[in-house]
This record gives structure tokens, sequence and C-alpha cells, in this order.
């Protein structure tokens, strides 16, 4: 299984030397599940703090989650930056949202990371806020209970008015819209979460739509069993999703 999934053409292969203009978004797809992956590579990204937290997960699935999607985050941003995997630092910012320390700030460039399962999201895009999502569909969740606590009334009603079939992917495109949002804004879910609405599209096709000004979502299609989403300030930019297939041979061993 590579990084990029065959099946789903919206996520590419990444050229040799990527660049972010400022006009642009990228997503990266990140599969922990790829057999292909050299996990001692990716620990070798991993600063000491970040090896230390991956060592304290109970279960080896959840452990390998983190060490993949933090080495997949530092060789990506690196890649933008042009510095060695090893050289990133990060900080919490005032509403706890991670970002680059102030050393990368002439960079204006903005992340944030998602995981679920055995998938990874990583968005990055320059000068604005953004946010992304991903949630694994869990066919024994009880997400009409969860709707019923966290949607608005008119959601609710329009999850319900959904053909059965379709009310558990809604459910989870809605989910994913939401946090992506909230983690743009850096809120967390204390924050509003009416800033979406569920649309049946046509050909059994739910959509979700912002309705937030000065904010532009898309919805993500990562894999199978798994729905994401990217929201960021700004309008309609220049989306390029990409998978993500492992660190470079020769990479740098984090020390921080």
């Amino acid at each position: 299984m590579t990084g990029s999934d065959p099946s789903n053409p919206l996520w590419s292969v990444p050229p040799a030397k990527f660049t972010l203009a400022a006009g642009q978004v990228h997503v990266w797809l990140v599969r922990a599940d790829d057999a292909a992956l050299c996990m001692a590579c990716c620990e070798n990204l991993l600063a000491t703090a970040e090896r230390e937290r991956a060592a304290r997960f109970k279960f080896e699935k959840d452990r390998r989650l983190y060490t993949v999607a933090h080495a997949a985050l530092r060789s990506i941003l690196a890649g933008y930056l042009n510095i060695a995997p090893g050289d990133l630092e990060f900080e919490i910012g005032q509403r706890g949202k991670p970002r680059l320390a102030p050393t990368f700030s002439k960079d204006s460039l903005e992340f944030n990371l998602s995981h679920s399962s055995e998938v990874a999201l990583l968005a990055v895009t320059r000068e604005r806020e953004i946010g992304v999502d991903v949630e694994h569909i869990k066919e024994q969740f009880a997400f009409a209970e969860v709707a019923e606590r966290y949607f608005t009334t008119r959601e609710v009603s329009a999850l319900r008015a959904l053909p059965e079939a379709l009310q558990r992917r809604a459910f989870y495109q809605c989910w994913t819209s939401k946090e992506a949002f909230l983690k743009a804004k850096g809120v967390g879910l204390s924050g509003e979460l009416d800033e979406v609405e569920i649309v049946l599209a046509g050909e059994g096709r739910v959509q979700v739509k912002s309705t937030l000004p000065g904010w532009y979502l898309s919805e993500l299609n990562p894999c199978a069993g798994y729905v994401g989403a990217v929201a960021w300030e700004g309008t309609d930019f220049d989306l390029n999703c990409y998978g993500w297939t492992g660190p470079a041979q020769g990479t740098r061993h984090s020390h921080s």
C-alpha cells in the first residue's frame, strides 16, 4: 500500500521538490498502515519529547500512528522550509494550537495535523489560519446521540431527513467540517458549532457547506472508511492533495 490511494485520483504523488505559493493550500495524506514505511527512519525524525510521548501509548497501533504522523509533519514542513527535519522547532500558540517557533515566522507557514485510527492528514498554507480533521467511520458508533448534542436543530433535521444509508457518512462529513473550522480558529469544541450546513447534493451524495463569511471549506475523501475536511481563512484557493510515502533516506536525527 503506498502513501496515496490509487482508487482516489484526488491524491497525487508530490514533486521531488515542492513549493507553496501564498495562494495555495496543500493537504497531505499519511498512511500509518503502509507496510513499506521504514519505522526506524520515522522514529529517527522525532524529537526526544516526541519519542517519549510515543513510548507512553498503551497500544502499538496508537504508537505507530503518532510516530508516523509526527515524522510526516517534520519531513513535509522541512521540505517547504528547505532545512533538516531535526532543525524544526514548535510551540503552542495562544489558543493551544501548535505552530512553528518564531525562528521560522519569516516563511509565514501555517499548518494543522489530524489523525484517526491509521490515517493522518496534514494541511499547510501561508499567511492564514488553517484547520484539518480526519475521522475513521465507525460502523458501531451511536452517531445520532452525538448529533443531538452537538449539531444545530436544523442540522439534526437535515440528517434525519436523509436516507438511512447516507446518515452515518453525512454525520462524519458534518463533524469533520465543524472540527476543521474549530481547529483553524483554535477554539476547540467550546466554539460555535453552527458554521456548516448539510445539503443533499443529488445522486445519493451529501454535501456540507460553510455558512461562515470569510472562510472556505473543502471536504476530503482520504481513503476507504475515512472522511476528512479542511477549512481556511480566505477565499477559494488552489488546493493540492498529496500522498506521503515516507521519510527520505539519510534524513537527520532530531535532538531537540
